[in-house]
């Protein structure tokens, strides 16, 4: 085939594993014109030494440029230049590599803290539970509580108070995002037990554990863990919630 001044679409198409429908497109848009179409039938032609160009569109696009960004760099008039636009295109790609793992890590974590945290649910029992001191991003009420990434990325910790519902992101492995404030959820005893449904019903929940509990010095404040949520699950019957009410130390 090297031999060949022209190459017809086909020709062309399958030297380079495209179909033959991409190679009319680049022609519609101008960044790869035939060299010569047949007047009487329409049928394209390409030069040889057009595949030259036709690779650098290739490897262009396999580096993630749009076509646009393909049709900006065509007209780049010398190396530097073109060595330039390369670099920023490494950056950008480095920095969506970088972007991509943090979501990886939040997949993971998630999965995780699942994993770890299903096994011990229980509808139908309470129990008393040590718990070691963890970690918390505070996020706010619920009007903060979707733009921020501390909601995406962590499980959801919700405080109530007697008139107060604050969130947070618990921390389960080691490194937060840059610059977050950090909170600590005290160590002690607790008295532990799950909600299944909708959180519009989970005070009966706090009521239930608060009333199995009554005789144990229970602090004001409620904790509840979003275990299985709106991010794995569709129908919010099937939500799974812990509670935890912290038993206060004796003096």
């Amino acid at each position: 085939m090297a031999n060949k001044e022209y190459l017809n679409v086909n020709e062309l198409a399958t030297l380079f594993g495209l179909n033959v429908q991409t190679l009319h497109y680049y022609d519609k848009i101008g960044i790869l014109k035939p060299s010569y179409r047949d007047p009487k039938n329409g049928y394209r032609k390409y030069r040889f030494d057009q595949t030259y160009k036709l690779a650098s569109i290739r490897y262009m696009r396999k580096l993630g440029y749009s076509i646009e960004a393909v049709r900006d760099f065509q007209d780049t008039k010398s190396p530097d230049e073109a060595l330039k636009r390369l670099k920023e295109r490494s950056a950008a790609i480095h920095a969506q590599w970088e972007e991509m793992m943090r979501i990886d890590h939040a997949i993971l974590r998630k999965i995780q803290f699942i994993e770890d945290s299903k096994e011990g649910i229980d509808y139908e029992n309470i129990q008393v539970v040590k718990y070691p001191e963890r970690k918390y991003i505070p996020i706010g009420d619920e009007e903060e509580l979707y733009a921020g990434e501390s909601f995406y990325f962590y499980p959801t910790i919700v405080f109530y108070g007697e008139k107060s519902k604050e969130f947070g992101a618990l921390l389960t492995d080691a490194i937060p995002e840059e610059n977050a404030e950090i909170r600590t959820i005290p160590a002690g005893t607790y008295v532990v037990g799950y909600h299944k449904g909708a959180y519009e019903q989970i005070q009966d929940s706090f009521k239930r554990i608060k009333e199995w509990g009554q005789n144990l010095n229970l602090e004001d404040t409620i904790l509840a863990l979003n275990i299985i949520d709106q991010f794995v699950e569709q129908d919010n019957d099937n939500y799974s919630t812990r509670i935890e009410i912290r038993i206060a130390d004796t003096k």
